[in-house]
């Protein structure tokens, strides 16, 4: 019995070792009727609210991270939204100004640092706000942000470096849809 437990134990731990590699990422859509979006999003998501963040308001988290064990190239994929102000809507100076301001929020969450540059973008038919950032520690962190129906959308993606992600990256951003 002795002698089996030897490779017994070196075999399971390289099936273990197996089934965290990251590249077994279930996707699947997900529907936000009350936020009027869907979503292609790896699966299980977490859920989560937080008071405060932009202008008093709830934001709604819809996250994904691997197990805690998996060894993958993804940190994170996130959704979250807000609900804005009703004059942001009417008002696109208001608008720029909203989304100015909620970039420099999210790029606050990432560095002190003041020149990082925010690029204007239309994400899917949405007027919004991007940033890339390299995090250092071989991350690479990317947020695209936009408004639409009354609601401030905050897509994130942190990828690990030196992986080629650019795939499920794309799927993830192409995938978001807002409807009402």
């Amino acid at each position: 019995m002795h002698k089996l437990l030897k490779p017994i134990t070196i075999c399971s731990v390289f099936c273990f070792l197996l089934s965290c590699a990251g590249d077994h990422i279930v996707w699947e859509k997900y529907t936000s009727n009350e936020a009027g979006f869907n979503i292609l999003m790896p699966q299980p998501i977490k859920k989560k609210d937080q008071k405060g963040i932009f202008w008093k308001a709830t934001t709604h988290f819809i996250s994904w991270t691997p197990p805690t064990f998996a060894i993958d190239k993804f940190k994170l994929f996130q959704i979250s939204y807000t609900d804005c102000p009703p004059s942001v809507a009417t008002d696109s100076l208001l608008m720029n100004v909203m989304l100015d301001s909620a970039i420099m929020i999210r790029k606050k969450d990432f560095t002190e640092a003041e020149d990082i540059p925010s690029q204007t973008i239309e994400l899917n038919g949405c007027p919004g706000r991007a940033f890339f950032f390299d995090g250092g520690s071989n991350t690479l962190v990317t947020v695209k942000e936009c408004i639409a129906n009354g609601k401030l959308y905050d897509l994130t993606v942190i990828s690990k470096m030196n992986y080629s992600t650019n795939n499920e990256i794309n799927t993830f951003f192409n995938s978001f849809q807002t409807f009402r």
